[in-house]
């Protein structure tokens, strides 16, 4: 009778857990790439979105002074922007309307909204004569 020769070609403990090792550090890699991608895109979004706020409340901000501040009056208030949910702006009520046609700079108005996250964003507006 022969004598049977084993075949030892196979795989060992070690280089087993070598290749689970590396699969999970691979994919852990990717995990946190597309977590950090996540959140960043979300930052931005929320930094554009706050951007466009302040825009659109320096617009009311100016529409309100050329229709308030006509014909003597002394104030206006911003009263007809409406922010998107999450966000919110400092309210303009009753401030004093600039002078009419002086040489005298106007202080600026510091526009801020607070995004969802609770930072604020901030806009700085110079209103003039209307």
């Amino acid at each position: 009778m022969g004598v049977r020769v084993r075949d030892e070609n196979g795989d060992t403990l070690l280089e087993i857990v070598l290749a689970v090792v590396i699969m999970g550090l691979v994919v852990g890699a990717f995990f946190a790439t597309y977590a950090t991608q996540g959140s960043g895109s979300t930052a931005h979004r929320d930094l554009v979105t706050a951007d466009g706020v302040l825009r659109g409340y320096a617009e009311a901000t100016k529409s309100a002074v050329r229709a308030q501040c006509t014909g003597g009056a002394s104030q206006y208030s911003v009263t007809s922007y409406i922010p998107p949910s999450g966000y919110s702006v400092n309210p303009i009520t009753n401030a004093p309307c600039p002078p009419a046609a002086t040489t005298t700079p106007w202080p600026p108005i510091e526009l801020t909204v607070t995004m969802p996250n609770n930072q604020p964003r901030s806009l700085t507006l110079v209103v003039r004569s209307p």
